[in-house]
């Protein structure tokens, strides 16, 4: 019988060696990579847990519906829509630290309208829509 023989080097070996050390890190970092990114709709890695309580930030002003039960309006006290919601924080913010920036909302989706409210100046109180009621957002006094 005729057998063919390899025959491998220690070159041989420490190049083989080498390539499979590259494949190794490249798959690793491929995982790492992958894990670190979030799919939609899957649960968020916050390590913090913020409770927000119902407001809109419009402009420098800071509006907030309750605390106790918040007050609801009827359509007809409804004036033109003063601004809209930009981003929801809540379930997208998991900084305590964050900023508060004009469009963002704790609960209301963005795109959601907010209304002025007939016989208020909008620097004093504004409304929108929330869980199928129109609520009063009250604005708060800045913080000194």
């Amino acid at each position: 019988m005729d057998w063919d023989y390899i025959v491998v080097t220690r070159t041989g070996w420490q190049a083989f060696g080498q390539a499979m050390t590259v494949k190794v890190a490249v798959v690793l970092g491929a995982l790492l990579f992958a894990a670190a990114c979030r799919l939609p709709g899957s649960s968020s890695s916050c390590s913090a847990q913020i409770d927000w309580v119902n407001f809109i930030q419009v402009g420098s002003t800071q509006y907030v519906a309750g605390p106790q039960s918040p007050t609801a309006l009827q359509e007809s006290e409804l004036g033109p829509v003063y601004a809209h919601v930009k981003f929801k924080v809540s379930g997208n913010v998991c900084d305590p630290n964050y900023r508060l920036k004009d469009g963002d909302a704790a609960f209301l989706d963005p795109g959601t309208p907010i209304y002025q409210v007939i016989g208020q100046p909008s620097g004093q109180e504004l409304a929108a829509r929330f869980n199928g009621s129109i609520v009063v957002y009250g604005a708060m006094a800045p913080a000194s």
